[in-house]
């Protein structure tokens, strides 16, 4: 019994040196670059997703820049924009602007923001400036704001979103709470502190979208708009881009963060990162790898890891499909050091048990030479 435990105590230990090492590296920022990697890749081979067709946006767009003039805009455009969107009735309108500063037309703006009565404005938080936008005699006609804050990873990609900045809601959240409202719904988020993660549908040129001077002019049907979600952003170029899995080279507006948000809260679908199961997995498998490997050839250990690896980018594709997104990189390391550690304690073991040999050997040969008490 005693010499079954030494024997599965070296041949566990290279598993457990394995998840070991494999949760040191995890925490570092060593994995980041290819996971997001992966991350993109992933979106790609899943291919685009239908957008919902209850979320549309209404550009301010080249087009629209190049018909009225650079933006920022005078406040009466967005007047005659509410005005001919009141006969489609939409079911909440949500301005991705931030009306800060006071103008002459807020006062009509705002009127036009209580005659339909769901419109939700968005506003921003700067550590110098604090609150930003919109302006008091705006926020009159508005039924809420929400902020639209967005984080870029190193990547330049924005993969999350915070659901609440100082007790504000995201614009999306914000909208699409004022949207279930209207139908009787609910959209819980259940926990306002943590980061969600975007479920990216697709190319943002898939996206249900119209220019905003084509609407001014009635070139858009008023069914359009009818009881749907309608954000207004800025699309033009230079400002406020963002990059996301699909607009990787070509970057798109901050805008589509809100639209594919609001998807999100309506199919209930956002990405779920799953981490703990997946280091537990690791844990436990680690050591039954490298138990498994002690005595096998090399060549069994290679074909073993790429067998084992080639399964979990089986799983990790299956459930990003499922909308979850698994860590990928932390059980491949885990497998191919699992397999040098084996080899590592091998060799430990055969120099010990050379010594031991050796050690033995020579006591032997001692007690041998040594010549006999006499007893005088």
């Amino acid at each position: 019994m005693k010499h079954w435990r030494y024997q599965s105590g070296w041949r566990l230990l290279p598993g457990l040196l394995a998840a070991g090492l494999t949760f040191m590296t995890a925490r570092t920022e060593v994995f980041r670059p290819i996971e997001h990697a992966i991350y993109r890749f992933l979106f790609q081979a899943r291919g685009e997703q239908l957008w919902d067709e209850r979320v549309t946006v209404i550009e301010i767009d080249e087009a629209s820049l190049d018909t009225i003039g650079q933006f920022p805009w005078p406040r009466h455009h967005y007047v005659e924009l509410l005005e001919k969107l009141e006969p489609a009735n939409p079911s909440v309108i949500a301005f991705d602007i931030l009306f800060a500063e006071s103008t002459e037309d807020d006062a009509d703006l705002s009127m036009a923001m209580a005659r339909h009565g769901n419109v939700v404005l968005a506003t921003a938080w700067d550590e110098q400036r604090g609150v930003i936008g919109p302006n008091a005699s705006v926020m009159e006609g508005a039924i809420s704001t929400g902020h639209i804050h967005h984080n870029a990873d190193a990547d330049g990609i924005t993969r999350t979103y915070r659901p609440k900045v100082n007790g504000i809601s995201a614009l999306s959240i914000a909208t699409v709470q004022r949207y279930s409202q209207q139908k009787l719904a609910t959209r819980a988020i259940s926990d306002v502190n943590q980061s969600l993660w975007l479920n990216w549908r697709g190319f943002v040129r898939s996206a249900p979208r119209y220019s905003f001077t084509d609407v001014l002019d009635g070139q858009v049907p008023a069914s359009s708009f009818e009881d749907k979600i309608v954000f207004i952003g800025f699309t033009g170029a230079d400002l406020d881009e963002m990059t996301t899995p699909y607009n990787h080279a070509s970057p798109t507006a901050g805008v589509y963060q809100h639209i594919v948000a609001a998807n999100n809260l309506l199919a209930q679908d956002h990405l779920q990162l799953i981490i703990a199961p997946v280091w537990g997995m690791v844990l436990f498998l680690s050591p039954i790898l490298g138990y498994t490997y002690f005595y096998c050839p090399l060549r069994v250990r290679l074909l073993g890891s790429l067998t084992a690896t080639a399964i979990w980018a089986g799983v990790v594709f299956f459930a990003f499909n499922q909308n979850y997104w698994l860590p990928t990189m932390v059980p491949i390391m885990s497998f191919f050091s699992t397999s040098g550690f084996v080899i590592l304690t091998e060799g430990v073991r055969g120099r010990l048990t050379f010594f031991q040999l050796t050690g033995s050997v020579r006591l032997g040969l001692h007690a041998s030479i040594e010549p006999p008490y006499s007893g005088q």
